[in-house]
C-alpha cells in the first residue's frame, strides 16, 4: 500500500513539474518586442508588417523613433502608422533593407542618421510615455498592432491594447527619468536609459 500511495505522489508531482516546465509563457528576460519578432516572418513571404521592431526612442522635443528591419527580407513603411493615445503619424513609402534602421524624427532630424520622416507629431516626453506601430489608425484593436513600448511608467492609453494583442506585460515597462535623453535596446534585449 505504502508504495502504491508512493508511486502516485511521484505521478502527480511529474504531472505539476511537467506542466509548469511547458508553460508557454515567455521569460522574464524577454521582452514584448522579442515575443514580436520570434512570430514574424523570417522571410519574404507572408505580411511584412510584422518585420519592424521598435529599437530606440531618442527623447525630447528633438527625439526621434527607430524602427528596425530584423529579417532578412526588404520591407516597405507604407501603410505603417506610429500612434500614441492622440493620433498617429502615417510612416512614409520607403523601403527598408535586410537587417537596416529607419528614424521617425519629431524635429527636423539634424544630426541623425536614416531619417526618413520629418516633424512626427509625438510626444516623446522623457519622463514617461509610449508608442505603437499600427496597420491601421485604430488605436483600439490590437489585431492592428505591430509592436509596442512604454517606458518611465505604467500604464498607458494603449498599454491594455498591447497586452491584448500578447505585445506586452500588463506591468512592463521600460526605466526612464526626467532626465532622459535616449532609450534602446541592448543586445540582450533589455530596454536601458541614457540621460543628461
Amino acid at each position: 500500500m505504502k508504495r502504491s500511495m508512493a508511486m502516485v505522489i511521484g505521478s502527480v508531482l511529474f504531472v505539476v513539474v511537467a506542466c509548469t516546465t511547458t508553460d508557454a509563457s515567455p521569460s522574464p528576460e524577454e521582452t514584448p518586442s522579442s515575443q514580436a519578432e520570434s512570430s514574424a516572418p523570417s522571410s519574404g513571404a507572408g505580411d511584412v508588417s510584422w518585420f519592424f521592431s521598435i529599437e530606440e526612442i531618442g527623447l525630447g522635443p528633438e527625439g526621434y523613433v527607430t524602427l528596425h528591419n530584423f529579417t532578412g527580407a526588404s520591407a516597405n513603411l507604407d501603410s505603417l502608422f506610429l500612434c500614441q493615445a492622440d493620433g498617429c503619424a502615417d510612416l512614409p513609402d520607403v523601403v527598408v533593407q535586410p537587417g537596416e534602421y529607419a528614424r521617425i524624427a519629431v524635429g527636423d532630424g539634424t544630426g541623425l542618421e536614416n531619417v526618413v520622416m520629418t516633424n512626427a507629431k509625438l510626444d516623446l516626453a522623457p519622463a514617461d510615455g509610449e508608442v505603437a506601430v499600427y496597420i491601421s489608425e485604430d488605436r483600439s484593436d490590437p489585431t492592428q498592432l505591430r509592436a509596442y513600448l512604454q517606458w518611465g511608467s505604467t500604464p498607458h492609453e494603449l498599454t491594455k491594447v498591447a497586452v491584448d494583442a500578447g505585445l506586452w506585460r500588463e506591468s512592463g515597462y521600460a526605466p526612464s527619468g526626467p532626465n532622459g535623453t535616449r532609450l534602446w535596446k541592448t543586445d540582450a534585449n533589455l530596454w536601458v536609459w541614457d540621460s543628461k
